[in-house]
């Protein structure tokens, strides 16, 4: 009977193990999700972006691709809570028109600031260590 009881507490106390590790966890994978689609960026620091090129995808794979109003960008990402772990940005090097040459290094100076992310209905805000939003992006 000893032996019967000891192991349904080594059970229970497994199974209370497995939920509170699932609780933490789901929580982290729902906004790795809710980050995967294409993102139109149309605000950085506060300036308008009327750039149809300038955008964000986040693949489920962990990569995020995409414009940074002048050439394709590509990183891998790792959401974790509310931060947004970015790798290096590589681009490509085109010359480009001064309008979207502006656009480029807006964000390019934007990105680098980038600590948080937030997402609200259709609207990704990528914020800064104060939570200062730097780049807004649309569904």
């Amino acid at each position: 009977m000893q032996s019967s009881k000891s192991n349904i507490t080594k059970f229970s106390l497994l199974l209370a193990s497995a939920l509170i590790l699932s609780g933490c966890v789901n929580p982290v994978k729902q906004q790795h999700n809710a980050l995967v689609d294409s993102w139109k960026i149309f605000d950085i620091d506060g300036r308008k972006i009327n750039n149809s090129v300038a955008v964000m995808h986040f693949s489920a794979d962990g990569s995020m691709t995409g414009n940074n109003g002048c050439n394709a960008i590509n990183a891998s990402y790792r959401p974790f809570k509310d931060h947004l772990n970015l790798s290096p940005i590589a681009s490509t090097r085109k010359a480009c028109p001064p309008a979207q040459a502006a656009d480029e290094q807006a964000f390019n100076n934007a990105i680098l600031q980038v600590e948080h992310f937030l997402l609200k209905d259709d609207l990704l805000l990528l914020t800064d260590e104060q939570d200062q939003t730097v780049i807004s992006l649309q569904r």
